[in-house]
């Protein structure tokens, strides 16, 4: 990871960071409408299925967010020289992944094989790493700072690639839901950037923010065109590159909770995974009633989904239920924020008191936002929950576990040390614990929506 205090910082370098920005906002803005009346000259069109009268939308927009990202990161190339290798290698991922989604939009290429393709993806970040064109740095995690992942770190790098393409593309499916939540967890993300000065998580979420926002104003509510799964996959991998190569694999995984969850829900239900489109056609997770609002199904063995536990205490219309989405999503952020801001306590750069104020700080913002939008409070709930877990799990490993197991376990290919392997048996019961927990706080939640009839 470069530093961004490294790149000596003066009025030309913040003019290149504005180049950058309004290089790829323009070139998106600009390409949007062509691509709109190409798609339609083709025949490229969805069916906007929540709403009754079914409009015919361009799809494949991501095309727009894909070229944008393409502009953004050969300016970045030539005014950030000392990043061109990470840069590359994003361009790379990004083409690719965007070349994936865009073949399943035209042929539908079956769950598994998109999984495979995606992992396939991330191979260019391990290959890049292991000839050293590119270093990945092990994660630092909150309580436990630093960890010595180096050499298995990287075999696991294609699959956090696939991870977050597949997860963002799951919950797509609702005009600019998308589009919005992944505009909110990157402008916390930048945060996040900056407290971590990584140069490149700064560059690529400046380039992810200037196409994501004219894609998102011609994909918010009422759609007019969609990303398909070019621009999901493309979305996700930008996440994937972020967290990878500019070290922020924590701050993603909070800013992105509500498509993790989501994804939780559906591979839990279905026992696999199932894409947004794939969900309302076999396992349909809600209902459209004549009026256009939404309710959740109650189904057993509908797909259990975020928008179907948020739909549990009601219908709404499908612009409310975004604002849902959003709201949750900006809780998502405060959490990624809270999570660098322990890393920085937990690496002695913040002392306790300061660290008790901003962590009381958020936590009252996250009850005044709970309290003011009901329907999110259980999300919020689980959410807490599960970071509570894992907090808890970290805190006994760093204060146990890592002192008294040492050696590492041989396993021929790669070398795992012993504290991690008692780590995960150490985390597993209780993400087992949280498991059933939130799948009977999600039937419970349908079973009171059955016995009031909404």
């Amino acid at each position: 990871m470069i530093l961004i205090s490294q790149l000596n910082w003066e009025i030309l370098e913040i003019f290149y960071l504005i180049i950058i920005f309004l290089s790829g906002f323009l070139v998106t803005y600009a390409f949007i409408p062509y691509l709109m009346k190409f798609m339609r000259k083709k025949g490229y069109l969805g069916y906007d299925i929540h709403k009754n009268a079914k409009p015919e939308i361009p799809e494949s927009g991501g095309l727009s967010i894909i070229l944008g990202l393409t502009v953004t990161s050969l300016f970045s190339i030539i005014f950030f020289p000392v990043l061109r290798n990470e840069l590359l290698v994003f361009l790379l991922t990004i083409l690719l992944s965007g070349a994936i989604g865009f073949i399943d939009d035209r042929i539908k290429l079956r769950s598994l094989s998109k999984i495979l393709l995606t992992i396939f993806t991330g191979v260019i970040i391990f290959v890049a790493n292991f000839f050293g064109f590119i270093t990945i740095h092990s994660p630092t995690i909150p309580f436990l700072g630093f960890t010595r992942l180096t050499r298995i770190y990287p075999f696991v790098a294609p699959l956090i690639v696939a991870f977050f393409a597949n997860t963002s593309n799951m919950l797509e499916g609702y005009n600019g839901e998308g589009s919005g939540t992944s505009l909110i967890a990157l402008f916390f993300l930048l945060i996040c950037a900056i407290i971590w000065n990584s140069a490149e998580a700064l560059i690529f979420i400046i380039s992810g923010i200037s196409v994501l926002i004219p894609f998102f104003l011609y994909n918010k509510f009422p759609a007019k065109i969609f990303p398909g799964d070019v621009g999901t996959l493309g979305m996700g991998s930008l996440f994937a590159c972020i967290a990878l190569l500019g070290s922020l694999e924590v701050a993603v995984f909070c800013a992105l909770l509500i498509q993790v969850i989501n994804s939780f829900y559906v591979i839990s239900s279905v026992k696999g995974f199932l894409e947004s489109s794939e969900i309302q056609t076999q396992k349909n997770d809600i209902i459209l009633l004549e009026d256009d609002r939404i309710k959740a199904s109650d189904q057993k063995d509908a797909a259990l989904t975020l928008p179907r536990l948020i739909l549990a205490k009601g219908p709404l219309k499908e612009s409310e239920l975004i604002k849902q989405f959003y709201i949750i999503s900006i809780i998502c952020g405060i959490f990624s924020i809270t999570a660098f801001i322990s890393i920085q306590w937990t690496l002695g750069n913040l002392d306790d008191l300061t660290f008790l104020l901003f962590f009381m700080i958020f936590l009252v913002l996250i009850i005044l936002i709970s309290y003011f939008f009901p329907r999110i409070r259980g999300t919020v709930i689980l959410m807490i929950v599960l970071l509570g877990i894992i907090s808890i799990s970290l805190i006994f490993i760093d204060s146990v576990i890592m002192s008294i197991f040492q050696e590492d376990v041989n396993l021929g290919i790669i070398i795992i040390p012993s504290n991690i392997l008692f780590s995960i048996l150490l985390v597993t019961p209780g993400l087992i614990l949280w498991y059933l927990l939130t799948i009977k706080f999600f039937w419970r939640e349908i079973d009171k929506m059955k016995e009031l009839g909404t």
